[in-house]
């Protein structure tokens, strides 16, 4: 009889929701009136409609307002010690295919309801439901319908979830802001949108988070002002939890005026949008204080497949074989970034090096492919690299023109540069006009299974289809043999490096610029900020 590994019995454990994991925050009073005010150049994408959301703002917005059954401790490393949140404890069938949540007593919504199974049922059931009508949506994205089977109400708060598939992420699944619950008086089976005016009717959530939306005013789809405050129903409010009862987003043009706006004292925090330079300047300023975290955000190379010149293989390993991800790192983002060798970031299961087998600005790789093909130093590739403009991922425009550089300094690549701002680049993306194109990733949940299928993501639009690789993406995810899944990750990898479809450029750090006497930020493996732990000291 084998003995179950420590980490086995960690596992059972902490799936079984019988593990505490305990955090080391200590509340200091709950509620101080002084609001705090951050700083951005970000906006909400579309909407607050956990069944339509998927960017990172609109996601972090629901993340304050919402409630999930389980969420990831602060400061975690590895994106997966769940904690308990509107459920207090589960359990799951010893084939990962049936899971049972207790839920959590007492919680009330805003308008007197009392939360219970039926809520959970809803939520997922609506999720599920809008996917033929919202294909772009983040249940979709996600394939809720393809994970979840059905959900069951066993009784007034306990719930079980019936999975088509063997699923070991499951717990990261809920812990997403995808799974915001919602509250069925504000969630029609439709897709809930912006309504001027009416911040409790611009989103279907249920506000059982630490604040609610108490202004969300938009100009032209651009936030001019979002202001939240303290949820007086919210269920851990005894703990301490918000610390600070009113967080007001201030909307800057760019970066430059950001950090402005932080020196001048007009903002209390900016978070992802303070550029790399303006970062290393104010670091040792004594007027501001510098956080430095664990960075998951990656930015990748997608390539349109369906047509020539990237219909061809060779074509698309010859382009990544002249990419130069170190120049990029070292000018743009001044060494707080890394170059990325796999579509899995360093440190998490499942990463590799295997791009490094193309090498960077291996320009003599790069012409022996691209020779093969047809082009030469008289009969260059020639292509459009289009990048996105808006202030959406960070400093775009620089790196674009690094990209062309070390791409034509191998004399047989000509490349126009293009750009669209953020709205009209998705919408090429859907349409399929753009050749090549820069995107980028902040995870939904911190595992591989949420980075892995990026090599062939539909929403993409890359029109890339390999069977094999995605048959080795199902067998991980189906098992929590971390060796198998491991291996797995390494051979869709290999593929990966073989056909391009999309190439790894960088993983970003995470920073953040504050008020010297801001306390309670956790810049983890999630990327998430939880702006119900910061607070502003003495």
């Amino acid at each position: 009889m084998k003995k179950k590994s420590v980490f086995g019995i960690f596992l059972v454990l902490l799936l079984t929701g019988t593990l505490t994991l305990t955090s080391n925050i200590q509340p200091v009073g709950a509620g101080q009136e002084l609001p705090i005010r951050v700083g951005t150049t970000d906006s909400i994408e579309q909407t607050l409609d956990p069944a339509q959301a998927y960017d990172y703002f609109g996601w972090c917005i629901l993340q304050q307002i919402a409630g999930t059954l389980v969420s990831v401790k602060p400061g975690s490393t590895t994106g997966a010690d769940f904690v308990p949140e509107l459920a207090v404890s589960w359990n799951v069938s010893e084939d990962l295919t049936i899971w049972d949540f207790n839920l959590r007593e007492g919680v009330t919504f805003p308008d007197g309801a009392e939360f219970n199974a039926t809520h959970v049922k809803y939520s997922f059931d609506r999720a599920i439901a809008l996917i033929p009508s919202i294909p772009e949506g983040a249940p979709a994205g996600l394939g809720y319908d393809a994970i979840i089977n059905r959900i069951e109400i066993l009784d007034t708060y306990k719930v079980r979830f019936y999975l088509n598939l063997p699923f070991s992420p499951f717990l990261s699944i809920l812990a997403c802001r995808a799974s915001s619950l919602v509250n069925p008086n504000y969630a029609p089976m439709a897709k809930v949108n912006y309504t001027a005016g009416d911040p409790r009717a611009s989103t279907p959530v249920a506000f059982i988070g630490p604040y609610i939306l108490s202004k969300w005013e938009r100009v032209a789809g651009r936030d001019v002002e979002i202001k939240l405050d303290a949820n007086p129903n919210y269920w851990n409010l005894t703990s301490g939890y918000p610390k600070t009862k009113h967080v007001i987003f201030k909307f800057c043009n760019d970066s430059s005026s950001l950090r402005l706006a932080v020196e001048a004292g007009d903002v209390d925090m900016a978070f992802r949008h303070i550029s790399p330079t303006d970062v290393l300047d104010l670091k040792d300023n004594p007027s501001v204080k510098v956080w430095w975290g664990k960075g998951a955000f990656i930015q990748y190379l997608c390539f349109q497949t369906k047509r020539a010149p990237f219909d061809d293989a060779r074509v698309r390993r010859a382009v990544a074989a002249a990419l130069d991800r170190s120049a990029v790192c070292d000018t743009v983002f001044l060494n707080l970034s890394q170059p990325l060798y796999s579509i899995i970031p360093p440190g998490m299961l499942g990463h590799t090096e295997e791009f490094q087998k193309l090498g960077d600005a291996n320009y003599a790789l790069t012409q022996s492919l691209l020779a093969e093909a047809g082009y030469n130093a008289t009969n260059k590739l020639a292509f459009d690299l289009w990048y996105e403009s808006s202030g959406h991922y960070p400093s775009s425009a620089d790196q674009a023109i690094i990209y062309k550089e070390a791409l034509e300094a191998s004399g047989v690549i000509a490349v126009t540069l293009k750009s669209a701002d953020w709205a009209t680049y998705k919408q090429n993306r859907d349409s399929e006009i753009m050749d090549a194109y820069v995107y980028g990733w902040y995870p939904d949940y911190v595992d591989p299974d949420d980075y892995a299928f990026l090599y062939w993501a539909s929403w993409l639009h890359t029109n890339y289809h390999n069977a094999t690789q995605e048959a080795l993406y199902d067998q991980a995810r189906a098992t929590t043999n971390t060796t198998l899944r491991e291996e797995l990750y390494a051979q869709i990898d290999e593929i990966a490096a073989e056909q391009c479809s999309v190439v790894p450029l960088y993983v970003s750090s995470a920073w953040a610029v504050t008020h010297p006497k801001i306390y309670g930020i956790y810049l983890d493996i999630t990327q998430d900020m939880r702006y119900w732990l910061i607070y502003i000291g003495e």
